[in-house]
């Protein structure tokens, strides 16, 4: 850090510092390639940055320049953003921002969370480029917001989602489906907040920015620029998960308080050729649970699927009887005596069921709920489960809520030599391919 540079200048800056925040705060121009505003952090914890270039630091009424490899811890205290070196009162605003000097800066972000709650959760050092925004919450929180064109914003988002390796046309169906969902959540503000649109983490899409981009998913984006999924002229957030167990769901019994595009009303086999079976009939999923009927993502069914989705097409988890106790014992119930299905949907998936414990008895009202009241989270709500003197046993299908694109069956298909358009016309029937901008 410069702390030579680090004096107050002329009142122009203060000016064009705040055209940035009204920038960020506003909306975004889509007769262009708009900017996307991806909240990374949200924590009380320092906030280590490494800065790859030389960067200049502006917190609306000084400068300074960052010089190259400089690594600087930030953490918020009593209304200051605190750095090593020397402190940074934030403006009126509460904002500090940073900006590469040349096209070609990045920035490291050290301990980065992801999959926060989920049996995969764990924190890694990822590298991002883009305008930078430290914001200073009203919780005494540090918020770390990074603005970048949503055509490179899908660059981070497509490998970690489905696999930087995956076959050509299915990381172009994901670089779809990722531009829908995005463009959607722009316009809805589903994930997104005064100062941000998007979340980077699996309650929006995972962004890693540039950690695991491959040369192929890269290719992808770019050979796919501009185009999203539109139902009656507009865009559809273009949900996915990892493995639809063979069936994908209907969106009511997933996020019943989400719009209910045509597309979602409709659900299937994930297969061309397979007969269509009423899996909310507590005997018919038995049956479909304990077979491997033929499906794109059924890794024994002749299809290749990814090797992080080949354990999830069918899956068994055991729980004795104590550790379900442990996982409830701040409630108080005593011990779990049953799990009663009262709804599923079309693929099977539990949205709704009673939990009868010896002092009390809950109900769980989605399929979401029903896996996190477990440790580790169940895969998916697609189970059967079994009572013996030990314990509790799952056994169950897919991996995720299955509304929308099935990750695993889009590879399989891709790798039989479907197109993108084919692939995404089997999984969003209602659809048509147009540009956002």
């Amino acid at each position: 850090m410069n702390e030579n540079n680090f004096r107050p200048r002329l009142h122009w800056h203060f000016i064009i510092f705040i055209l940035f925040v009204i920038f960020f705060i506003s909306g975004t121009n889509y007769a262009l390639e708009p900017v996307v505003r991806v909240k990374i952090l949200h924590t009380k914890e320092p906030v280590k940055i490494k800065f790859n270039g030389s960067w200049e630091i502006n917190n609306g009424n000084s400068k300074s320049i960052i010089e190259n490899n400089s690594v600087i811890d930030f953490k918020a205290e009593e209304n200051n953003i605190l750095f090593e070196g020397g402190e940074l009162t934030p403006a009126d605003s509460g904002l500090i921002k940073l900006t590469p000097i040349n096209n070609s800066g990045t920035i490291d972000i050290f301990d980065v969370p992801y999959g926060v709650g989920w049996w995969w959760e764990g924190k890694e050092q990822r590298n991002y480029e883009g305008d930078v925004l430290l914001r200073l919450t009203e919780d005494n929180n540090i918020e770390v917001i990074i603005s970048l064109p949503v055509e490179t914003y899908l660059k981070g988002v497509v490998p970690y989602e489905i696999g930087g390796n995956s076959p050509l046309e299915a990381l172009k169906a994901q670089a779809v489906a990722a531009r829908s969902e995005a463009f959607a959540a722009l316009a809805s503000g589903l994930y997104g907040g005064r100062f941000h649109d998007l979340t980077s983490d699996v309650e929006c899409q995972v962004f890693s920015g540039n950690k695991k981009r491959t040369e192929i998913s890269d290719r992808a984006v770019e050979e796919t620029r501009t185009i999203v999924l539109m139902e009656n002229n507009e865009v559809i957030n273009a949900y996915y998960s990892s493995n639809c167990g063979g069936h994908s769901e209907e969106i009511k019994y997933v996020w019943p308080d989400r719009p209910e595009k045509e597309s979602y009303k409709v659900s299937g086999r994930d297969w061309d050729n397979g007969q269509e079976i009423d899996l909310r009939d507590e005997g018919n999923v038995r049956d479909w649970v304990l077979s491997i009927p033929d499906s794109y993502c059924n890794p024994e069914g002749g299809y290749e699927v990814p090797s992080w989705s080949s354990k999830n097409y069918r899956w068994q988890v055991d729980f004795t009887n104590e550790q379900i106790s442990e996982m409830f014992a701040d409630k108080d119930y005593g011990m779990l005596i049953n799990i009663e299905p009262l709804e599923r949907g079309a693929s099977g998936r539990i949205s709704k069921a009673k939990f009868i414990f010896e002092k009390n008895e809950i109900i769980a009202d989605s399929e979401l709920k029903i896996r996190l009241l477990f440790t580790p989270p169940l895969r998916s709500s697609c189970f059967v489960v079994d009572k013996d003197e030990n314990g509790f046993h799952f056994k169950g299908a897919g991996w995720g809520h299955g509304v929308g694109m099935c990750q695993s069956g889009a590879v399989a298909q891709a790798i039989e030599g479907k197109s993108f358009e084919e692939i995404l016309k089997h999984y969003y029937r209602k659809t048509e391919l147009k540009a956002a901008y």
